[in-house]
């Protein structure tokens, strides 16, 4: 019996481990998401009323590849972020993601890559400004 009480209080005891890992931040950072927003931060309202999972108080304008507009945005859920891609009213589309790698987001105006702070150019890409980049090849 007792050592069925320890194995079980081991095995409760790594559940409790699991979970709180699970649930801790996983350390990326997105520094552009941390200024002051301004006019340029905001988001058209053809991709507010199309996504719900983007916490849009947070979008950030970080630049503009041949003529698409580019915002960092964090989600709803805890440690997400996304990457707004918008050509126009029709072609936007959103990529989101968690876990601090490279996060693909593709569409009619091309392949974008959203990378944490400090993270290394994904190959075959252009940086378009920090956090973002292009693939060209």
């Amino acid at each position: 019996m007792r050592s069925t009480r320890t194995t079980m209080m081991s095995l409760s005891l790594l559940g409790l481990a699991v979970l709180l890992t699970s649930c801790s931040s996983n350390g990326a950072t997105y520094s552009v998401l941390d200024r002051q927003a301004g006019p340029a931060d905001e988001v058209p309202p053809v991709v507010v009323e199309g996504s719900d999972e983007i916490a849009f108080d947070t979008a950030r304008y970080v630049g503009e590849h041949d003529d698409t507009s580019l915002w960092l945005a964090r989600a709803e859920r805890p440690d997400t972020v996304c990457l707004i891609v918008y050509p126009n009213d029709r072609e936007w589309v959103v990529g989101c993601g968690a876990g601090g790698g490279p996060i693909g987001v593709g569409g009619p105006s091309g392949d974008f890559v959203m990378t944490p702070d400090g993270a290394p150019a994904p190959d075959g890409s252009t940086k378009v400004t920090d956090n973002v980049y292009v693939i060209t090849n």
